[in-house]
């Protein structure tokens, strides 16, 4: 009887709640090839920052320049090799510019190819962050999203500009501003 009551007080606990804000952040990598390894080539989508690749597989994705002056972006299990396996991330190109996508895709990610970007295309990156520690180790929906254009690429400096918007918060795909609410 009060397991009932207690349920009841608390409302819907199967109900999903955001509690963090989403946003863009305008951002610049070096390219995984042609600089130094300790420049960062990664991007960790929790931190909102560029990072260094590395064998810790502390990045959500990595970015280099082809030889034709072309962005890719590579999921991290495409990059590290790591012995218990890296977080599952997937991308998938999406129609539409940077501001007229306010919202991930349901389905359609790959976690097993690079994607070339020209500049102006989106593409939507779905990150997995339930292991032990991380942000959504008990969230029924274990994602992030993210999403992600090239704006420019300064070749000499093999540097790729781009915007970063961010929807924080477990299993929400919303990039609207604000904090989601559904």
């Amino acid at each position: 009887m009060s397991v009932v009551v207690g349920l009841n007080a608390c409302g819907d606990p199967t109900s999903l709640k955001a509690n963090l804000t989403t946003s863009v952040d305008s951002l610049f990598v070096y390219a995984l090839s042609g600089t130094p390894p300790t420049y960062p080539s990664g991007l960790s989508l929790v931190a909102r920052q560029p990072v260094r690749v590395d064998g810790f597989a502390s990045f959500d994705i990595a970015l280099d320049i082809n030889a034709a002056g072309t962005p890719i972006i590579y999921p991290v299990k495409l990059v590290v090799a790591s012995p218990g396996g890296s977080r599952p991330v997937g991308m998938i190109k999406v129609q539409g510019t940077f501001e007229q996508i306010v919202e991930a895709p349901k389905s359609g990610f790959e976690a097993d190819s690079a994607l070339t970007m020209a500049f102006g295309e989106v593409v939507v990156v779905q990150s997995a962050h339930n292991a032990s520690g991380d942000l959504c180790q008990f969230a029924i929906n274990p994602n992030i999203y993210a999403k992600i254009v090239v704006d420019s690429v300064n070749l000499a400096s093999r540097t790729i500009f781009l915007r970063l918007g961010l929807d924080p918060n477990c299993g929400f795909r919303s990039f609207a501003a604000g904090i989601p609410t559904g």
